[in-house]
């Protein structure tokens, strides 16, 4: 007989050696338990990162083996893609398939699809990827090569060394324990809108005592709020500096008179989970993208890169979860 049995019936000396047999597999297994971690705490890649004119993030990125060339971290952004100036250095194949639908901050288009081919960052690779060529930016605004959107940082975790400037990157849900031992962490949603080529994801949190949802955005450089989540600001009479002047409800029918505007101002404080930052400076605006997901007339926000970056932090979407440091 197999298995277990034959342990059974052994002679009696044999308890012995199955205890070493016994001893021996535990220790087997604790190795190669360890050696696994070990092989999970082994990063893909880690490159350095830096913030742009605009106060968004950047990272080299090679296309085809080519390059490197500058695409912008753009977790705002369901398509990582390309620009005109890299289709021009590149030659990017129509695939003459079906139109796929970006979702920016700018709203959404359907738009014809290229292929684009391997986009990799080190180790890290989003593989034989199809995407989208979009138009050069208006000078003076300087335009990247590229973005690297949700579709690649859903393969993988994503930690930030914000003094060092540089990004780590893992499998997703394998960062170390160690490497974010007591961050905080913070949940999020993963919000699959039409047919985007990934979902967004979200968190709940707070302006002030205001309950609003913020998708994580690290394409925006200045964190996003609309007028709804404004509007229960100055119920709260907190000063605000827009467009350079202090104000407070007193002027509130003349300051939202015009809400396709992009306005500045300064909160009292904006809270995700159990990490708070004070005097937060934001951009106001009823962005595209709010109307796009159908959010316009609730408390919605992009929580950007100038509050993720006062710290170092991390992102795994394939645990739907950022986490914070202390610092």
């Amino acid at each position: 007989m197999a298995g277990f049995v034959d342990f059974v019936i052994a002679p009696a000396k044999a308890p012995r050696a199955i205890v070493r047999f016994a001893a021996a597999a535990v220790a087997l297994i604790a190795f190669a338990c360890a050696a696994a971690q070990g092989a999970r705490a082994a990063p893909l890649a880690s490159v350095p990162f830096y913030i742009n004119e605009e106060g968004s993030m950047s990272v080299s990125v090679f296309v085809n083996g080519n390059g490197p060339y500058e695409f912008v971290i753009d977790t705002g952004a369901t398509m990582s893609l390309v620009f005109e100036n890299l289709a021009t250095i590149e030659d990017f194949t129509p695939t003459g398939g079906p139109l796929r639908r970006v979702i920016g901050i700018l709203g959404s288009g359907l738009m014809a699809t290229y292929k684009i081919g391997d986009l990799s960052v080190g180790g890290a690779v989003l593989n034989g990827h199809i995407g989208v060529v979009m138009p050069d930016w208006a000078p003076p605004r300087h335009t990247p090569s590229g973005v690297l959107g949700v579709d690649f940082f859903q393969k993988y975790g994503a930690v930030f060394d914000v003094d060092a400037r540089v990004m780590t990157l893992y499998p997703a849900g394998e960062i170390p324990g160690e490497v974010i031992r007591r961050w905080r962490k913070v949940d999020l949603k993963a919000t699959q809108y039409a047919n985007a080529a990934a979902p967004l994801f979200s968190t709940r949190g707070k302006i002030n005592r205001s309950a609003t949802t913020f998708i994580i955005d690290l394409g925006s450089g200045t964190t996003l709020i609309n007028y709804r989540a404004a509007e229960s600001l100055f119920s709260q009479t907190v000063a605000t500096d827009l467009n350079g002047s202090a104000t407070t409800g007193s002027r509130l029918n003349d300051l939202f008179d015009d809400r396709e505007k992009l306005r500045t101002g300064r909160l009292d404080r904006v809270s995700v989970g159990a990490k708070t930052w004070k005097s937060v400076r934001v951009f106001i605006h009823n962005a595209p993208i709010f109307d796009e997901i159908g959010v316009q007339k609730i408390r919605y926000g992009l929580l950007g890169a100038d509050i993720l970056a006062k710290q170092d932090f991390a992102i795994d979407f394939g645990e739907r979860r950022l986490y914070l440091s202390r610092s």
